[in-house]
């Protein structure tokens, strides 16, 4: 098996500080290595699973803490469940995830929605490793397949799929028109694309903004996007206080914990409970759903 949390939490406090400085120092050096995915990509294998702050799985999602859940665990989870039933995943769906972390939410749709096959999608090789490893260890090698591939080109047939998401990923992609674009493209008709997304709560003006090369919205804009990608119907709605406040409340007691010690000092200041309360009012957290039009033929 790829992971090890028990040596991760074994580690001696020199061995923290060497890791911690080789993750700044890579982290500093980003902005000037190649293109936008290429960059995010990077950064998530420099995080790695060491710096996660789930208990027993790898999800890298903020949760959806509505039902009360006890960890970020199940939170996690519960998200990827929210995500399943707005796609209304089944027995008959090809599902094309964009940016799956280290799968455990394609594990968890496989498990509970049973798809008849997922393609996982990302720019991080490190990530696709290890959930390869980990499908294969779950029996799930031959209904889930994880590729290379940026969400502004999606290495998958037009009309191919029943269903698209991208879970709290779509925020790192560089344009989220193309990557509309892409999902319109792939889906067959009748379609949907779901995200969970972190998104500005406001953005003056309609048009949203350009920040670094790529575009910008909240969440009316972001409807509107879809639309003008081709998509008939397109839904986008706010979880954000099912989120924030619940995970600062959360993570106050969560990151006292010993097995914390292991997680960069820079990661655990911006999920501490003052870093939320600082970046947490100026973040809408939002679901979106878009349907393609047409009548949906069997694939």
């Amino acid at each position: 098996m790829v992971i090890s949390m028990s040596a991760a939490a074994g580690e001696s406090f020199g061995g923290r500080l060497r890791r911690w400085s080789g993750e700044w120092r890579r982290m500093a050096a980003l902005p000037l290595a190649g293109s936008t995915p290429e960059r995010v990509g990077r950064l998530y294998d420099i995080v790695g699973t060491r710096n996660l702050f789930g208990e027993e799985s790898l999800f890298i999602n903020l949760g959806y803490w509505r039902d009360d859940p006890a960890t970020l665990d199940e939170a996690s989870a519960d998200l990827a469940r929210l995500v399943g039933r707005e796609a209304g995943l089944g027995a008959e769906d090809v599902l094309v995830d964009v940016g799956f972390g280290y799968g455990d939410q394609d594990f968890l749709w496989a498990r509970e929605f049973g798809p008849r096959r997922i393609v996982g999608v990302n720019v991080a090789e490190e990530q696709i490793a290890i959930a390869r490893e980990r499908a294969a260890e779950l029996g799930l090698a031959e209904v889930i397949e994880y590729v290379h591939g940026s969400a502004s080109a999606l290495p998958v047939g037009d009309g191919s799929a029943t269903k698209v998401t991208a879970l709290e990923s779509a925020f790192h992609f560089p344009s989220y028109t193309q990557f509309f674009g892409e999902a319109h493209r792939v889906l067959a008709p009748g379609g949907r694309l779901v995200t969970a997304d972190i998104v500005p709560r406001v953005l003056p003006g309609a048009a949203g903004l350009s920040w670094s090369g790529r575009d910008v919205f909240d969440a009316q804009r972001y409807r509107k996007a879809l639309l003008e990608a081709g998509f008939e119907t397109a839904h986008v709605y706010s979880i954000r206080r099912d989120v924030y406040g619940p995970l600062a409340r959360y993570l106050r007691s969560r990151l006292r914990e010993q097995d914390m010690r292991r997680v960069n000092p820079v990661l655990r200041l911006a999920f501490s409970r003052t870093g939320v309360r600082l970046w947490g009012p100026w973040a809408d957290y939002i679901i979106a759903v878009a349907v393609k039009g047409g009548e949906r033929p069997l694939i």
